[in-house]
């Protein structure tokens, strides 16, 4: 028998392909980039719409709390007026007075406040000297702010009438 020569033959290591990369990336990963993006950048105009928007209440409610200070019910009452005016149209707000200013203000709380005091409002937006009232005339305000803005849906041409 014969021997073979077992001498190995020249053959070259094995190389192997380039792992595959992250770039470029396929259409759907872009899309799905795209879209978390345009969510987050909803959420953050939505958050700040939000701010600007509860931004005048806030201030009013800061300005009318009864633990930081205390109001006269006469600028209780203007500040009510100047936190309405932030919500309302002009149009519709500035005009109002007395008992008609009273009935807006009831018909956006939802229930009679104003008007059931209408003679301690009266007397108190007029009169130099405290009420015993007052404070209660002031948490009626504070409540107001709290409770009816930022309207809700808007009824057209109720304001006033009534």
């Amino acid at each position: 028998m014969q021997k073979s020569s077992s001498t190995p033959l020249p053959l070259l290591d094995v190389h192997l392909p380039d792992a595959p990369s992250w770039l470029p990336l396929a259409w759907g990963w872009w899309a799905a980039i795209g879209s978390i993006v345009l969510i987050i950048l909803a959420i953050v105009l939505r958050i700040r719409w939000k701010r600007k928007r509860h931004a005048p209440k806030k201030a009013a409610l800061r300005l009318l709390d009864p633990k930081f200070g205390s109001q006269s019910p006469s600028s209780a009452m203007e500040l009510l007026r100047q936190a309405a005016l932030c919500y309302y149209p002009r149009s519709e707000i500035a005009h109002l007075t007395g008992k008609d200013w009273y009935a807006f203000l009831d018909e956006e709380l939802g229930r009679e406040v104003f008007i059931a005091n209408e003679a301690q409002w009266q007397q108190a937006l007029y009169k130099k000297q405290t009420s015993e009232h007052a404070s209660a005339l002031v948490e009626d305000c504070y409540q107001w702010v709290n409770e009816a803005l930022p309207p809700a849906k808007r009824r057209k041409g109720n304001i006033g009438k009534h």
